[in-house]
């Protein structure tokens, strides 16, 4: 038995990094394209690969030195989408972690 667990268990937190990353390729091509929202894939992608992975922290400081170098940008009209961006992702994360934190502790994966 303890066997079988050996071999399944691997499995699973392979199948649950797989599905965590198509969940978050989904959100980042909804974030693009204007036709699907990426909104409702952010939190199952995050639930499933876990708030520390390291795909997710780094996909979280590209965005942030992007919309850091829109900010300083010597066009003006560049220099304004950069600050608008970086509210709409600081209230979003703001909007989604308590929601991620309480998924978590009614699931208790991570």
């Amino acid at each position: 038995m303890s066997t079988l667990l050996t071999v399944i268990i691997p499995l699973v937190l392979l199948a649950r990094r797989i599905l965590g990353l198509v969940f978050l390729l989904f959100a980042l091509l909804g974030f693009v394209l204007p036709i699907i929202p990426g909104w409702p894939f952010i939190v199952p992608a995050v639930l499933l690969l876990g708030r520390r992975d390291r795909s997710l922290r780094w996909l979280n400081v590209l965005v942030r030195q992007s919309l850091r170098s829109l900010r300083r940008s010597k066009t003006p009209w560049i220099q304004q989408v950069g600050t608008r961006l970086s509210a709409e992702y600081t209230r979003g994360r703001r909007t989604l972690v308590p929601v991620i934190i309480k998924a978590e502790r009614m699931f208790r994966w991570n």
